[in-house]
């Protein structure tokens, strides 16, 4: 099950607008008369009395069933999220609660719920254990690397080198050339 879908004839602009707004009301309720008339384009949306042009019957679908019936949320996880969520959204300005009251909201402050018990299993700490040893060598090879090709100036005119053991003499020669 969708949102109500509405067909307009007409420009899209205004129409739209209207078509938008109705959407917000269905969820959240009427809005009140002093916002919707209080607005630059008020007029385009909305009739004196502050009902919607163009819009005949609102078919209200409150926050809760959208999540319940839309998104398949449990009855407790969507009243949960629509006692957080309505409030914010609210038409008033100066009822909308402030970032630092939401983020006293029990949805926020009480954390993550669980699905399952939290303790982890051995299989699953020994996998993490073998990914952390497997990540850590990774970074120790990727420094030792950055350490050892540190100011190496390479030439297209390098030559092999045959003694392995006079490298280090070769890279200081060919650092010290490509210095001048």
């Amino acid at each position: 099950m969708g949102a109500p879908k509405r067909r307009l004839a007409g420009d899209g602009g205004a129409r739209a607008g209207v078509d938008h707004l109705a959407l917000m009301m269905e969820l959240l309720g009427m809005m009140p008369r002093k916002i919707a008339l209080g607005g630059r384009y008020s007029r385009d949306f909305f009739n004196r009395y502050g009902d919607l042009r163009h819009i005949r019957r609102l078919r209200f679908w409150p926050m809760n069933k959208v999540l319940m019936e839309k998104y398949e949320f449990s009855e407790q996880d969507a009243a949960e999220l629509a006692d957080f969520l309505v409030p914010i959204l609210d038409f008033v300005p100066e009822k909308r609660p402030t970032a630092a009251q939401c983020l006293l909201h029990p949805w926020i402050s009480s954390g993550p719920r669980l699905l399952e018990p939290s303790t982890p299993s051995t299989q699953s700490q020994a996998a993490d254990t073998l990914f952390c040893e497997k990540m850590k060598r990774q970074k120790e090879e990727t420094e030792v690397v950055e350490v050892g090709m540190g100011k190496i100036a390479i030439n297209a005119d390098s030559k092999q080198v045959k003694n392995p053991q006079s490298t280090s003499e070769l890279l200081k020669t060919d650092i010290a050339s490509s210095s001048r």
